[in-house]
């Protein structure tokens, strides 16, 4: 049963003794969780404020503050509210940090998803405790809630590209609450983003750099056909490591992802290139019936591996071939060839996006290929 013991003030005079504005309080108490474990617990708050008996009207109302989010199940330890029901269910009462948490552990999304929105929630818990809005329940936030959350942000120096991501998820969250009938629109939407510009990505462009790459084959010839694989693939780690023996025709030289994007899962045909085949038909004639062909040293097994590890294997032989690229550098140096040669729309096929706008985001060089293009049309008036 979770509890929590007298809060205390030190110094111990602090409510009496104007000479005590001069050092810092604290509040401390015990706080036991739901197993029994006790802690050592403090906060402060209170001590920018430089007189006596403001200081003393603000230290009470932070106790009441604290008493009312332990109250509301808040962890002090964890930095989160438990639910003892097991149900992580939302209700226009439920505390909008709360709310937003139960909204993201119970999101159909894939784990870099799920990761990405649980760092965006470090901010939103930062700010929103800094603005008072986390004892503040669901139904009473506002458009100016949010939009205070990122201003702070901004002040605290955090890139555009961070706060605008942070807002993402935020939208995210109010899409599920608008699902829910405890908004009738998702007002986050109607929050600008603020303007950035996405560093230029690093591809391989030259011989020299892709024979830097064939050299893997020399280091891990395993990890290479996994490279060489995934280099003209138009897949996601996350998608590749769940491909089964059963998701490859090699007689149709095609395979089968699972993608789950905007929450629906759906299952999508991609083509298995010609330069790649010998490497698709060796892992896969090594492969048993159900077993995931990318895994433990990139063959197969029972069992899928951790997508970390596969970012983790790229980074290591990357570098290692003096290649200063990510994994995804690969899929993008592709598709920047693949743009260039047969064109931006036959680069967005190849990718899976639903939209030439996202590609050429990853077809870096679109936009100069064009230009060269373009001075070649011979047109004699």
């Amino acid at each position: 049963m979770k509890s929590y013991s007298q809060m205390k003030v030190y110094p111990i005079n602090w409510e009496t003794s104007k000479k005590s504005i001069s050092k810092d309080w604290i509040v401390r108490y015990i706080f036991t969780d739901k197993n029994g474990a006790e802690y050592s617990t403090s906060f402060k708050g209170m001590n920018h404020i430089k007189d006596h008996a403001d200081r003393v009207n603000e230290t009470k109302r932070l106790i009441l503050e604290e008493q009312f989010i332990l109250e509301k199940g808040y962890n002090p330890k964890t930095k989160e509210y438990d639910n003892d029901s097991g149900l992580d269910l939302v209700n226009p009462s439920t505390l909008f940090l709360t709310a937003c948490n139960a909204c993201i552990a119970g999101k159909d999304c894939v784990d870099t998803t799920r990761t990405d929105m649980e760092n965006s929630m470090k901010h939103i818990t930062k700010y929103a405790t800094k603005l008072r809005l986390h004892t503040k329940k669901l139904k009473d936030i506002t458009k100016g809630d949010v939009k205070q959350i990122l201003i702070y942000m901004k002040k605290d120096k955090h890139s555009n590209y961070r706060i605008n991501k942070t807002k993402s998820h935020l939208s995210a969250c109010f899409t599920f609450f608008t699902e829910l009938d405890i908004f009738q629109i998702n007002f986050v939407r109607g929050i600008s983003k603020l303007p950035h510009e996405s560093a230029k990505k690093e591809i391989i462009r030259t011989d020299d750099d892709w024979n830097k790459f064939h050299s893997i084959q020399h280091m891990n010839y395993n990890a290479y056909m996994f490279l060489y694989i995934f280099l003209y693939s138009g897949s996601r780690f996350e998608e590749m490591i769940k491909i089964k023996k059963e998701d490859v025709e090699l007689e149709k030289s095609i395979f089968w992802i699972h993608l789950l994007k905007g929450g629906k899962h759906t299952r999508a045909m991609r083509p298995i290139n010609l330069n790649t085949f010998k490497f698709w038909k060796a892992i896969y004639e090594r492969a048993q019936p159900g077993q995931y062909l990318f895994s433990y040293n990139q063959m197969p097994s029972d069992e899928p591996v951790k997508v970390k590890s596969i970012y983790d294997l790229c980074t290591k032989y990357l570098k290692a071939a003096g290649l200063n690229i990510t994994g995804y550098g690969l899929k993008y140096s592709y598709l920047n060839l693949v743009a260039k040669i047969y064109g931006i729309t036959k680069a967005k096929e190849l990718a899976g996006h639903t939209s030439e706008r996202t590609t050429k985001i990853y077809a870096v060089d679109h936009e100069e290929h064009l230009v060269e293009q373009n001075k070649n049309i011979d047109i004699c008036i």
